[in-house]
């Protein structure tokens, strides 16, 4: 049993469904479940179920793998959403949770600025200027990974400015991931020991940092806290 914790609109919950056999479970609070049903439809292993991280509706000890990818930072208590998810996972199981990065005090502060304004707009404008921006994403990837150390801090300076617009190299994608940083309520972001000490309240153990020697697969991907970590086994059991 495997449990996409925050599956939204089933992006990874796809590639999971495809690459496994067991039965995975997609768990979101909003109405982006519709379109995770749509999207594995044909993955009979797949189950979509709409809840609340904060209160899951599952029994404890329900899972053996669970991810939870660029979510936890979305809800409005981060350390008790881990900690309802680590309660779900039976003795031997293991959890892997990626958040974003707390960083220095002047991209916080740009950060900060930035969503101030963009949580106050209504969708349907910040929607469209989401979608105006894939261009301007594009190009800082070009410019970010220029040779040329000028035309690189040409790009610096652009994310810093524009620093939610996305640089994924698929357009439609780099939509969605503006949005998704522009739009929600909430956003958090935190240091490495901060997250380790949820993990240790939760009991796990085996903690690894995923994140070391990570293989980038385009320009511009994010950087975040990437933990992973087990329950222990039951007493008595290798």
């Amino acid at each position: 049993m495997v449990l996409d914790a925050g599956c939204g609109m089933g992006r990874y919950l796809r590639i999971a469904g495809e690459s496994s056999a067991r039965l995975i479970v997609g768990l979101d609070v909003s109405g982006a479940v519709a379109a995770a049903r749509e999207l594995t439809a044909e993955l009979p292993q797949v189950a979509v179920v709409r809840g609340d991280l904060l209160r899951p509706c599952f029994a404890p000890a329900s899972f053996d793998r669970i991810y939870s990818l660029g979510v936890l930072d979305h809800t409005p208590d981060p350390r008790t959403a881990f900690l309802a998810l680590a309660r779900l996972l039976k003795p031997g199981g293991r959890i892997a949770i990626w958040v974003y990065p707390r960083q220095r005090p002047l991209i916080e502060a740009i950060m900060d600025l930035q969503r101030a304004v963009s949580t106050r707009m209504p969708l349907g404008l910040l929607g469209p200027l989401c979608q105006w921006s894939a261009p301007l994403g594009g190009l800082k990837r070009r410019l970010m990974s220029s040779r040329r150390w000028f035309i690189q801090r040409i790009g610096v300076a652009l994310h810093l400015a524009t620093i939610g617009v996305s640089m994924h190299p698929d357009p439609e994608v780099r939509v969605c991931d503006t949005l998704d940083w522009y739009a929600p309520k909430y956003l958090s972001r935190h240091t490495a020991e901060e997250v380790r000490g949820w993990f240790a309240e939760a009991g796990l153990t085996d903690v690894v940092d995923l994140s070391r020697n990570q293989v980038f697969y385009h320009e511009g991907q994010g950087h975040g806290i990437n933990l992973a970590g087990s329950r222990p086994p039951a007493p008595g059991v290798p």
